[in-house]
Parts: C-alpha cells; structure tokens; sequence
C-alpha cells in the first residue's frame, strides 16, 4: 500500500471508531431519559395538595408587572431589560423609559424583544 492509501484507511478506522463511541454515548443517553422518564411519571402520579396549588397561583398573582425599557444614548432602539443587547449596554451610556411611548417619542425604535 502506498502513503495514500494508508492514510485512507488510518481515516477510515478513526471514523469508525468514532462512530461506535457516539453509537454507545446515544445508548447511554436513551437509558439516561428512560430512568428520567420513569422518574417524572412516578413523581406526577402523586397529586400535590390543593393548599400547595392555591399557594402558588397567590405568589403569580400578587408579583407587579413593572415594565420598563433600555436604550443606548447613541442607538436607534429600544429594549426589554432582559434583552441580550439590553444587557450589553454600558450603565454610562444606558436610558430607561418608563413606557413604550417614552420611548417612542425619544426617537427610538422598538427592538424585535418588544411585544
């Protein structure tokens, strides 16, 4: 065999091998869901107790719903402060309007985060 077909080959047996680990990694990973599975069936057939529910609507209900949004002093548009680019937005350079409408006759556009 020359160099060229060695090589071939060599690349050939790495695939392979390759392959049969990856074969393995998604055997592990189905056993792994099948035990998650098995786990979460288990846990939901347990009804949680009424107060507990009623509990926890009480906590959605009573958090304020504040919305503000961010824009950079020298950009073109507006976002959600959880917005990626909201994020990026140096505290020096960063304007917080109260509505969308402060925002909007600033000048600014809204960013696609905004609904």
């Amino acid at each position: 065999m020359n160099k060229l077909e060695t090589n071939i080959v060599r690349s050939f047996r790495e695939v392979k091998k390759d392959v049969l680990e990856m074969k393995n990694q998604l055997l592990r990973l189905a056993e792994n869901q099948s035990e998650l599975k098995t786990l979460i069936l288990e846990k939901s057939s347990k009804p949680l107790p009424k107060t507990k529910i009623v509990e926890k609507v009480k906590i959605v209900k009573s958090k304020p719903s504040k919305k503000s949004y961010v824009a950079a002093k020298e950009g073109a548009k507006f976002h959600i402060p959880e917005c990626p680019y909201a994020k990026n937005i140096l505290p020096k350079g960063k304007l917080t309007f109260k509505s969308k409408d402060a925002a909007l006759n600033k000048g600014y556009k809204p960013c696609s985060c905004v609904k």
